[in-house]
C-alpha cells in the first residue's frame, strides 16, 4: 500500500500484520521498532498511521476544453464531460448557470430524472426571469430539486457568473463555458475537472453560506 508519503510508507511496511495490504497495525511491532515509546504513545501512532493509510487520496485535475472540431485539440470536451458527470451522479448535483439555452434542454431532462430518483440537486441561476428554459425545471421543484436565484442585494451591478458543476461531493468542473451551444461546442472555453472531496466540500460550503445569507433565494 502506498500513501504518497515515503516516510509513512516505510513505517507502514514495518507494522502491517497481513499480506492483503489492509492497514491492520501491530502494537507490538511499533513498540519493537520504537522501544522508548510509552503504551499510550504507541497506540496513538498506530491510530494515526491507520487513519492516514486509509483516508489518503491524491487529488486529480484534468483539462476540459470547448473548441471547434477543426482545432483538433486533444483534451476532454466540455460537452462530453458535462453529460458524463450529470449522467453518473448518484447522490448529489450542484450546478450553476449564468446563461442557458434550449441546447441544454436534454440535460435538464436528465437532471429532473435524477432528482426523481433521489439525487439531491441544487441549481443556482442568475436572473431567473431571463432564463425561459428553466420553466420546466422549476415545475419539478421539490424535496430533491432546489432552484436558487441570485438576489442582487449588495450590488445591483453584480451577477452570478460562475460556471460550476459538482457531483457526489467528489468531482467538480470549474469552467468558463456557459450551458449553451456556444459554451459547450462553439466557443473556445477552458475548464478544469477536479477529483477532490476537499474542493467539492469547499464549493458546497460556499453556496450553503450564500443561501443562509440570502444572496441566493430559493424559488
Amino acid at each position: 500500500m502506498s500513501t504518497g508519503n515515503v516516510g509513512l510508507d516505510l513505517l507502514l511496511n514495518q507494522i502491517i500484520t497481513n499480506s492483503t495490504g489492509d492497514p491492520s497495525v501491530s502494537l507490538e511491532r511499533v513498540k519493537e521498532r520504537y522501544p522508548s515509546l510509552s503504551e499510550r504513545e504507541a497506540k496513538e501512532i498506530c491510530a494515526l498511521i491507520v487513519d492516514a493509510a486509509t483516508t489518503v487520496k491524491v487529488d486529480k485535475a484534468s483539462l476540459v476544453v470547448t473548441a471547434p472540431p477543426s482545432f483538433s485539440i486533444r483534451a476532454k470536451s466540455t460537452k462530453n464531460t458535462v453529460q458524463d458527470m450529470i449522467g453518473a451522479a448518484k447522490s448529489s448535483i450542484l450546478i450553476t448557470g449564468y446563461s442557458l439555452s434550449d441546447y441544454f434542454s436534454d440535460i435538464i431532462d436528465i437532471i429532473i430524472d435524477k432528482s426523481q430518483m433521489g439525487v439531491f440537486v441544487k441549481f443556482f441561476v442568475n436572473n431567473v426571469e431571463k432564463q425561459p428554459y428553466l420553466d420546466k425545471l422549476c415545475r419539478y421543484k421539490g424535496r430533491f430539486l432546489k432552484v436558487y436565484n441570485y438576489h442582487k442585494v449588495a450590488d445591483s451591478m453584480s451577477a452570478l457568473h460562475a460556471k460550476v458543476i459538482s457531483i457526489d461531493h467528489d468531482q467538480t468542473l470549474i469552467t468558463s463555458a456557459n450551458l449553451s451551444y456556444h459554451g459547450q461546442e462553439g466557443n473556445i472555453e477552458l475548464g478544469t475537472l477536479v477529483e477532490s472531496k476537499t474542493m467539492a466540500k469547499q464549493i458546497d460550503d460556499l453556496f450553503t453560506h450564500l443561501i443562509f445569507t440570502k444572496v441566493f433565494v430559493e424559488l
